[in-house]
């Protein structure tokens, strides 16, 4: 069985916090399976960054649904991240992605859409 795992992924401007950064994804369901268990991980490739938790969970994403995420970074000069989501999709197929590494802009309100199609065998 071949599941077509299809999300968007927005990453919107930072906001300054204390001591750092939060920074919002916005992950967008635009398949038509129902996403559920998913664990949404933050990556960089830059260094000297570091993110209160790395990980974070979404119960459930519906078709044409959307979520944000939101990391507490704690650096100076983060310019890159990307993202990884695994879960299960269409009851109990999982899968695994990774969105493009983006760039984060600080000025910028502007969001940044990556689609992403993905097809998953089980």
């Amino acid at each position: 069985m071949v599941v077509k795992v299809q999300l968007e992924f927005k990453l919107l401007s930072p906001t300054k916090i204390v001591g750092g950064h939060l920074l919002t994804l916005n992950l967008k369901n635009v398949g038509s399976s129902i996403l559920k268990n998913l664990v949404v991980r933050l990556h960089s490739p830059d260094r000297g960054f570091s993110v209160d938790c790395y990980e974070c969970f979404v119960y459930a994403l519906m078709p044409r649904a959307d979520e944000n995420v939101k990391f507490r970074v704690f650096v100076s000069s983060l310019t890159r991240a990307y993202f990884s989501v695994a879960g299960y999709a269409s009851g109990d197929a999982y899968f695994s992605m990774e969105s493009p590494v983006m760039a984060v802009h600080k000025r910028n309100s502007r969001a940044l859409p990556f689609p992403l199609p993905l097809p998953v065998t089980v």
